[in-house]
């Protein structure tokens, strides 16, 4: 090998000879001492480089060789630098640079020179010896990489259809040329994209292989199982922390510790009402703990269609259905996580609600139109999938007997196949109308039981929500009804009726409007009865009678479409625009309706300020707000209601038409959660009237 110096020597002549210029041999470097700001990086690397390190060179007669260079070494304690400078005069800085760019140029070709000398020679030594496998799979793999794709499969796929393949892999190019990163690439985007819009949000492409025999690519994937445990759930429970004693209380015994607290520091004789305290939730330090639940794994798997061993499919519509079912009050998390068998499932952390209610308040008799007290009591999600057992009683101050209502359901989180039964025991109460005795007995045997005031109905009602797919219909209620109605004097009905409602149907309009349509048809037949008079008690006899069909329709729609901003903000400090409300109904029914259902049908026709004429059997009715908020200071925020209201009612098919309206302005106010109402309105019949009452105005 040939020494360090003589190497360097033959490099530089070689550089110089490169440059087409005429060798002189370079003039010794001189040294200097560098300062420790001076390109340290550059000569540390060339020092490097070379092997040299600071030692002195000298030869053994202590003169300096032409062949070495000189070094000399800093007094001061910082690191030794090397400079170097042609000639003997006192060289700047670019010179130096220069010096040390020309000394990488002339290695760069020295090793370029030798590695296509001696490379060469080395590649052609090692091929001679290389093994035939070794040999074959290089010039397969050549062959792989100009190799043209002639088809695309995805073999380990369980979710993926043949559509989708074909079409992914046109739209990425990749039939035709070399199996390219790219365009796998853009394959797996192409199938993502379809993965995550059927909801198998954790499938993905893991990697493509190319056939040689075939020219066939592979694509491989990774599609997740669910596991056996379909779905988990944890339960937990806000709690708050004493700030005494660190202890972990509920909010009742925390409210009640403060309420001691309050009592003790009250005078001691005083007397007078127990203090009120208010406690901001939101300003305590709480925290969550586990605690037990009521709902059932396994149902809410069912419900979100999660089989063991089938692929992950998340399908959010159908969560946010179960999510807002009520069956939990806060949903902290829901997320897929891996599992122990190598599965994937649902893991949820949720809040329940208290499963009883009771609920009181007031309302008016769709039968008899007159105000009723009303206690309704619910006990909720009773075997851990939202079912419901409740029992309801109104009664208003004139009923002689309250009416009565037991059921039992199971709205499947609000999903298709929910169904609810009910049994119920409805005082009627109906006067009847005397005075008009003489003219209904010169009517038809048909209509001769309006003669006698209805007394009560009793029956069983199954209604099964969204009977029809929700992909075709948004919401729809399937229900049938058997049941018995019997006057004052006697006199039966046994009715059997069916009915299908569909919708509403919501949707927005332009500058935030919004809209809703939803439709009722209902078909049934009457069977009319007397009591028999020699029969004894609760003899009852349908000789003579027949079946009487009947049919009925019934479409409401309804809009709200936003005016203006005003000035009023709600309690989340948002503007409240002034908004004008629409709302019509069309009603109408064949002969035979039952007398009760013309009745409700009258009754639904009642305006502010006007009432239908008793029954009918065809109405047409609208409604039109304007609806302004307002603040005041002392009583907060409400609303002013200008409001126009018609309608126009028949009350048999023999009779004619007439109409009613009225117009008038009222006032809406929420006082401790209840919705009070009060109306001033002018009728068409010349009469002002006012008029108290509870509830929410109409919305979509």
């Amino acid at each position: 090998m040939l020494p360090a110096f003589l190497f360097i020597t033959m490099c530089m002549k070689w550089g110089s000879q490169g440059s087409g210029g005429e060798y002189r041999p370079p003039p010794l470097p001189t040294l200097v001492t560098q300062s420790s700001w001076s390109h340290q990086d550059d000569v540390a690397s060339y020092d490097e480089h070379f092997g040299l390190n600071n030692t002195n060179t000298e030869s053994d007669n202590g003169e300096h060789g032409d062949d070495f260079l000189d070094l000399t070494t800093d007094a001061t304690p910082m690191k030794p630098l090397l400079a170097l400078r042609r000639g003997g005069g006192g060289g700047s800085n670019a010179q130096n640079g220069g010096v040390l760019k020309g000394g990488k140029a002339v290695i760069t070709r020295a090793a370029s020179f030798w590695k296509s000398t001696v490379g060469g020679a080395v590649d052609s030594v090692k091929s001679k010896f290389r093994s035939e496998d070794s040999k074959k799979r290089e010039a397969l793999l050549q062959a792989l990489e100009v190799m043209p794709v002639r088809q695309v499969v995805v073999p380990n796929s369980t979710v993926l259809p043949p559509d989708v393949v074909r079409t992914a892999v046109k739209r990425s190019g990749i039939i035709g040329g070399p199996l390219k990163m790219d365009r796998v690439q853009e394959l797996a985007r192409n199938l993502k994209r379809w993965y995550m819009r059927q909801g198998y949000v954790l499938h993905s492409v893991t990697g493509a292989s190319l056939d040689p025999d075939t020219a066939t690519a592979s694509i491989s994937v990774e599609e997740p199982l669910v596991s056996g445990l379909p779905v988990d759930i944890v339960f937990c429970k806000e709690m708050v922390v004493d700030d005494d004693t660190g202890e972990l209380v509920t909010f009742k015994k925390y409210r009640a510790k403060k309420l001691s607290e309050l009592e003790k520091k009250r005078p001691a004789g005083l007397f007078g009402r127990a203090p009120d305290l208010k406690i901001d939730r939101s300003q305590l330090n709480t925290t969550l703990v586990p605690t037990t639940g009521r709902t059932d794994p396994t149902k809410i798997a069912k419900a979100m269609k999660l089989k063991p061993g089938t692929p992950f499919r998340w399908l959010d519509t159908r969560w946010g259905k179960i999510a807002s079912s009520g069956i939990f009050s806060k949903v902290l998390k829901a997320s897929p996580e891996p599992t122990t068998d190598g599965g994937v499932c649902l893991q949820v952390y949720a809040m329940e609600p208290p499963p009883r209610h009771l609920e009181y308040g007031i309302g008016k008799s769709v039968w008899t139109n007159s105000w009723e007290g009303e206690v309704d009591f619910d006990w909720r999600n009773i075997f851990g999938g939202g079912e419901s057992v409740g029992v309801m009683v109104r009664r208003g101050t004139k009923d002689s007997s309250p009416s009565i209502r037991l059921r039992y359901g199971d709205d499947k989180f609000g999903l298709e196949g929910g169904y609810d039964v009910e049994a119920f025991s409805d005082f009627l109460g109906d006067t009847g109308s005397k005075k008009e005795d003489s003219e209904e007995k010169q009517e038809s045997d048909s209509s001769s039981d309006f003669e006698d005031s209805l007394l009560s109905r009793r029956g069983t009602t199954f209604r099964l929500r969204n009977p029809i797919s929700p992909s075709v219909v948004a919401n729809s209620v399937a229900s049938a009804s058997l049941e018995r109605t019997s006057t004052t004097t006697g006199q039966l009905e046994n009715i059997g009726s069916a009915s299908l409602t569909l919708g509403p149907f919501r949707r927005f309009m332009p500058m935030d409007g919004k809209t809703s349509v939803s439709t009722t048809i209902s078909g049934g037949a009457r069977l009319v009865g007397k009591e028999s008079d020699g029969g004894g008690v609760g003899s009852i006899s349908f000789a003579g009678t027949g079946l009487l069909p009947y049919s009925s329709a019934s479409a409401t729609t309804k809009q709200i479409l936003p005016i203006t901003l005003s000035s009023s903000r709600d309690k989340n400090n948002d503007k409240v625009p002034i908004s004008l409300a629409l709302q019509h109904t069309v009603s109408a029914s064949t002969p035979n309706l039952p007398r009760h259902e013309a009745k409700a049908m009258g009754n639904s026709a009642q305006i502010r300020g006007a009432v239908a004429d008793d029954s009918a059997t065809t109405v047409v009715k609208g409604t039109t707000e304007i609806r302004v908020p307002v603040a005041a200071p002392k009583i907060g925020s409400g609303s002013v209601v200008l409001f126009g209201d018609w309608f126009c009612a028949q009350k048999d098919m023999n009779s004619p038409f007439y109409s009613k309206s009225s117009i008038g302005v009222g006032l809406r106010k929420n006082i401790q959660g209840l919705p009070l109402k009060y109306d001033v309105c002018y009728s068409s019949e010349g009469k002002i009237k006012t008029m108290f009452g509870m509830g929410a105005d109409f919305d979509v």
